[in-house]
């Protein structure tokens, strides 16, 4: 008996080094994952650019001191708003992300409640307006500038899908907030030139 006990021993071990082998690569994949995670944050966040110390914001709209701001790089949208000192009694901040950074020359307008929400013309706004739409990054802003200044005025607001400017489903998401066109009174759009994309 005390045979068979020593010669089951080598097999116990073996069993033993695998699962904690097992264990280990488990344990090496979960924190890769999570690393892999963490990097796609970093890479989405409007993070402030290094040396920059201070940048100019527009703040408009239901603020009680509308007018340009001096914020801190990494700044929020409800920040600018308190330096701007603060809400009006009769703004709606429902169609703001409050939580959202901001950047140099950002325009921030902060609707009245009962105002009807003006529609975005693509085709003169700046990658700031673009980029407060939802979905709507730094990277997508810049393609829709690009691909207006490089094949000229989208016709119509679907274009931005069908030339490739913006995924279908980010476009679905904005249809209703956007427009296309000469809409919003940009003059001779089919052969004017645009409108520079950090200004007005």
């Amino acid at each position: 008996m005390p045979s068979l006990l020593r010669r089951g021993r080598p097999g116990a071990r073996a069993l033993l080094q695998i699962a904690l082998g097992l264990a280990i690569v488990a344990a090496l994949a979960i924190l890769a994952l999570r690393a892999g995670e963490q990097r796609g944050i970093e890479i989405e966040a409007r993070d402030p650019r290094p040396g920059v110390d201070e940048i100019r914001v527009d703040v408009s709209g239901a603020v009680l001191r509308p007018g340009v701001v001096t914020a801190s790089p990494g700044d929020r949208i409800a920040d600018v708003i308190a330096l701007a000192g603060g809400l009006a009694p009769e703004a709606d901040t429902a169609p703001l992300n409050l939580s959202r950074r901001v950047a140099d020359e950002d325009v921030v307008r902060v609707p009245r409640r009962g105002e009807a929400a003006a529609l975005l013309d693509v085709n003169s706004a700046t990658t700031a307006e673009l980029e407060a739409l939802p979905g709507i990054g730094a990277a997508y802003a810049a393609a829709i500038v690009a691909e207006r200044e490089r094949a000229g005025p989208f016709e119509t607001t679907d274009d931005l899908a069908a030339r490739g400017a913006i995924p279908e489903h980010v476009y679905e998401a904005i249809r209703d907030m956007i427009a296309g066109g000469c809409a919003g009174g940009f003059r001779n759009c089919r052969g004017g030139r645009w409108p520079s994309s950090r200004g007005a």
